[in-house]
């Protein structure tokens, strides 16, 4: 009986592991095609941060859309954020030279990270605001990513 069950449980491994290969080139094939390897989605994206830092910059500076919170120096709150400029301007002229999208896409996420991490210690009702931003900007890059991918097809 153990004769016949074993050539039946070898041929089974063989199609599941054939199967499973199969899935792992077809899921993979299909993230390709799906990726949207079009620098200027990426650059326009970094200039709606821009403008968003910018705007929390001025909010600050003029004490009129954000509060910092008492234990924040001012100077130091603008400069933080005018550093986050500098950044994503240096970000923006270094990806005409970037390919990987996992590289570009990772200093992205550094940058926004950080402004997240700075509204929530900084300002007044800092978590909500960094969720309104988040979602922002959020909803900013995948309507630029609804573009780009339009402009593929």
């Amino acid at each position: 009986m153990l004769e016949q069950l074993l050539p039946a449980v070898v041929v089974a491994v063989v199609v599941i592991i054939i199967m499973m290969k199969q899935i792992n080139n077809v899921t993979t094939k299909l993230d390709d095609e799906n990726e949207i390897n079009d620098p200027r989605l990426y650059s326009n994206f970094a200039s709606v941060i821009q403008k968003k830092i910018r705007a929390v910059r001025l909010g600050i500076e003029a004490e009129s859309q954000f509060e910092l919170l008492e234990n924040t120096n001012k100077a130091a709150a603008l400069e933080k954020l005018s550093d986050m400029i500098r950044k994503l301007v240096f970000f923006e002229t270094m990806m005409g030279k970037k390919n990987d999208s996992a590289s570009i896409e990772k200093g992205l996420f550094e940058i926004l990270n950080e402004l997240d991490l700075f509204i929530s210690a900084s300002i007044k009702d800092g978590e909500k605001i960094a969720d309104e931003i988040r979602n922002e900007l959020a909803a900013s890059y995948e309507q630029l990513k609804k573009r780009y991918f339009v402009e593929q097809i």
